[in-house]
């Protein structure tokens, strides 16, 4: 019996070594094939470009349920002494989404051959950077016209200066380096200094021109957004948005207006251009603004600026606008008011307005509800009337004669809000509109203004007093 009993100890001992060996096997084997599965993601795959740039350190990771794709590009320095010197040019690039159906075929190439797979990955995302000689093509068609040349260059003092002198009729574009160099040296430093000032919000701006050479009618330059530049960086169609910024602890950063901060980000990469893609919806864009801007100026000069009038009581100082974040196409209006900082959000149309000087900024802060509530409030009820008599009546009068109109026109609400500005309740508004009808009717009466017409004005009037603004749908029909 013991000697039975120390068989089976000795047989079951066996049979426990052996199932550890088999599972210590089979781990190895595990670990083998990560292993072999890790160096064949890591391999050193290149992919040579058609400009004889270089793709590599090709990664192929999982995000969100995303299979991505990111590279390092550029040239490649064989006399570097060091890794760093040799890859002084490469730069990362940012990380591109496969398809589903690409990334199902990367899996099935690199079932075989991972090297290829990693090929396919590249082709896919970077199309721009693999084919950099067709990104580059600048002897191409932009806009149904020939060109052979398109820069892209950040502008300096000296671009500014080369920019006057082509606008003065000297063909820079012919010039080389020295010569450009001597051109802008044979300028007075009066002349420089004019147009250094001028032109000096362009600063450090990049700059898109092309053209063909030697025919100075065929140049196009303009200023790229930030979309545009993104576009160009990433050699594909770049879509940009906001973010709010965020400090360590994860809550928002705020402005000292109390304003969110933001910061421009990435949120999406589409399809490929070249830069003669890019270059053609620069253009594109530059002359839809140019008639944007024609037509929002020639609506500005329409508007009477005279007419809006802060109290005599308001010392208006240091007036001045800077560039809003939230609104590219509007600006904050900035001052002291009595020594106390008073700010506000111009409108698109005072934005025009102040920028092209088509109105005084004292003017367009009278305009702006925002800043002149402000100023009201500083210099108290009793001084809180900001529009004459004469002006409001005046904005009764043409909105009542006025054959085509149908409601008060914003810039009439405007004038007629600033006239009751000190009034507090809606009582009050409405006894001073009701007084200003008084004054107004006469006149309608001398010029025999149709009595309806005279009707639904005053009875928009009374609307006002409550603080009730008339649309189009609630118009008298003429």
């Amino acid at each position: 019996m013991p000697r039975k009993k120390k068989d089976d100890t000795q047989q079951k001992a066996g049979v426990e070594s052996g199932s550890q060996n088999r599972e210590q096997k089979a781990a190895k084997q595990t670990d083998q094939q990560q292993s072999d599965d890790q160096k064949m993601q890591t391999q050193k795959v290149a992919v040579t470009t058609t400009e004889g740039n270089t793709i590599d350190k090709i990664r192929i990771f999982q995000k969100e349920g995303a299979t991505m794709v990111q590279a390092d590009y550029g040239r490649l320095n064989p006399d570097g002494k060091t890794p760093e010197e040799r890859r002084a040019n490469m730069r990362t690039q940012l990380a591109r989404q496969l398809t589903p159906e690409q990334a199902q075929e990367y899996q099935r190439l690199y079932a075989d051959d991972p090297a290829k797979a990693k090929e396919f990955a590249v082709q896919s995302v970077y199309p721009m950077h693999v084919d950099d000689a067709a990104f580059h093509q600048k002897d191409t068609v932009i806009n149904d016209r020939k060109v052979n040349y398109i820069t892209i260059e950040k502008i300096t003092e000296d671009t500014l200066l080369l920019n006057a002198l082509y606008k003065e009729g000297v063909n820079v574009d012919r010039m080389n380096r020295e010569q450009r160099t001597a051109a802008i040296a044979a300028m007075s430093p009066d002349a420089k200094q004019k147009v250094l000032d001028s032109e000096k919000g362009l600063l450090d701006k990049w700059q898109l021109a092309f053209g063909e050479k030697g025919n100075p009618d065929s140049r196009f330059y303009g200023i790229m957004n930030h979309e545009e530049l993104a576009s160009f960086r990433h050699r594909a169609e770049v879509t940009l948005g906001r973010e709010e910024v965020k400090d360590k602890n994860g809550n928002t950063v705020r402005d000292k207006r109390g304003n969110p901060e933001t910061r421009e980000v990435i949120k999406s990469v589409g399809a490929p251009l070249t830069m003669a893609d890019i270059a053609g919806r620069v253009e594109q864009r530059v002359l839809a603004r140019h008639q944007d801007n024609e037509a929002k100026l020639e609506a500005a000069k329409k508007v009477d600026w005279s007419k809006f009038k802060l109290p005599s009581a308001a010392n208006i100082t240091a007036l001045r606008y800077t560039p809003s974040k939230e609104h590219p196409d509007r600006v904050w209006l900035n001052g002291k008011v009595n020594g106390i900082e008073v700010f506000g959000l111009l409108s698109k149309n005072e934005t025009i307005a102040a920028k092209n000087k088509v109105a005084t900024l004292e003017q367009v802060a009278a305009a702006n509800k925002g800043f002149r509530e402000k100023v009201l409030d500083i210099v108290g009820p009793q001084q809180k009337q900001a529009v004459s008599e004469e002006v409001a009546v005046k904005a009764i009068v043409d909105r009542a004669s006025d054959s085509s109109a149908r409601s008060f026109t914003t810039e009439q609400v405007n004038t007629l809000n600033g006239y009751v500005a000190g009034a507090g309740t809606p009582e009050e508004r409405t006894q001073v509109f009701a007084s200003l009808w008084e004054k107004a009717q006469p006149q309608l009466i001398e010029a025999g203004v149709n009595e309806a017409w005279q009707a639904d004005a005053r009875k928009e009037l009374q609307d006002l007093g409550e603080g009730i603004v008339r649309g189009e749908q609630q118009a008298m029909k003429r």
